[in-house]
């Protein structure tokens, strides 16, 4: 028997390990065992938006529950797919379980793609999976940072071109909430790295948090959630809100209403307060989805100069990362439910990057 992490849909608070059954192999499929992942504030965006982004049609279960997508590492168990040996490592995008069976197609050096069915009209970027032994940015030693950093820096990075593509909508002020999370982190490192000439960016954070995000360095302002009350109509702001909370929003709105130049909603790193706040005074929000991003930058750019400028822009991150924070592991199936629940709890360090060892 093996196990998975089972959420509940309509309550994702509710999580729970239950027992599952291994999946026989077809031609063309392989059985990855998943050895190591992370949880962060982003696989909670995935939980939250699980329906209507449909990050739970990745990895159905028959039971009907949510299997938590994740990023990481595993290793090749099985094959009867023509190309992918066993014992490989592999990076890429998983269930919080102990494996899982793909559908394997294009098999190349550095990569190849799952062609399930299901899977066959969600977002391509989520079905790539990379061969670590063809991947030159590939180093055990770096792992950790991989798979707790990287799945959200793209993010970042995409967000990063899209806000000096426009100009930063003539803001005076970019305010990212949730800004202890790391891809708000993330994001602040390329504004800071590039600072825009007569730009401020601002971290709203709470009380908690503050000291960590001071110590970061990378944000010029920083303000606590019990303070947007007192937010003047200058300079001007644009808001990315990677807390996704409904009161924070409305607060924001409310104060600021038309000199507030723009709402881009990435993440709901707050689920709990993330339903639609109604009616809000001021633009309004607009949602940030990464994958059609990356979809039309490779359209505009070709896939091999966005790998270089995103390969270059990752390298940075990746080691001002682990400096930023402080690896915790933590075991198994019990490992993998205790983070997790750390994490809809709102109970963990910000300084932490909390990643799963399975075997």
């Amino acid at each position: 028997m093996g196990w998975a992490l089972a959420i509940n849909k309509a309550d994702i608070s509710d999580a729970k390990l239950v027992d599952t059954q291994p999946q026989p192999l077809s031609d063309g499929q392989a059985r990855l065992a998943i050895k190591r992942f992370a949880l962060t504030a982003n696989n909670i965006t995935y939980a939250a938006f699980g329906a209507p982004m449909r990050y739970w049609d990745f990895f159905p279960a028959e039971d009907g529950s949510g299997r938590l997508p994740v990023w990481g590492f595993a290793d090749v168990a099985e094959s009867k797919a023509s190309g992918l040996e066993v014992g490989e490592r592999v990076y890429g995008y998983w269930p919080a379980a102990d494996e899982v069976v793909l559908t394997v197609d294009a098999v190349k050096p550095g990569s190849f793609q799952d062609v399930s069915p299901h899977r066959a009209d969600l977002p391509g970027a989520y079905n790539r999976y990379v061969r670590c032994a063809g991947d030159p940015g590939y180093a055990p030693e770096r792992e950790a940072a991989q798979m707790v950093l990287q799945p959200l820096f793209i993010t970042s990075f995409l967000i990063d071109l899209h806000l000096r593509d426009h100009d930063f909508l003539g803001a005076g002020q970019i305010t990212l909430t949730s800004a202890s999370s790391k891809t708000a982190l993330a994001l602040a490192h390329l504004l800071h790295a590039d600072h825009p000439e007569g730009v401020k960016i601002e971290a709203l954070t709470s009380a908690r948090n503050k000291g960590f995000v001071e110590g970061a360095g990378y944000y010029d302002v920083v303000s606590t959630y019990d303070e947007i009350k007192d937010f003047k109509s200058e300079p001007r702001r644009l808001v990315v809100d990677f807390a996704g909370d409904s009161k924070v929003n409305m607060a924001i709105h409310e104060t600021l209403a038309d000199s507030l130049v723009g709402n881009i909603r990435v993440g709901g790193a707050h689920w709990e307060n993330s339903a639609p706040p109604g009616a809000m005074p001021g633009p309004k929000p607009v949602f940030f989805f990464a994958p059609d991003h990356v979809r039309d930058r490779m359209k505009a750019w070709g896939s091999e100069e966005f790998g270089r400028r995103y390969g270059a822009a990752w390298m940075s991150f990746a080691e001002a990362g682990q400096k930023l924070f402080e690896e915790q592991e933590l075991e198994g199936g019990a490992g993998a439910l205790k983070a997790y629940d750390a994490l809809i709890e709102g109970q963990f360090d910000a300084a932490a990057a909390m990643t799963i060892k399975l075997g």
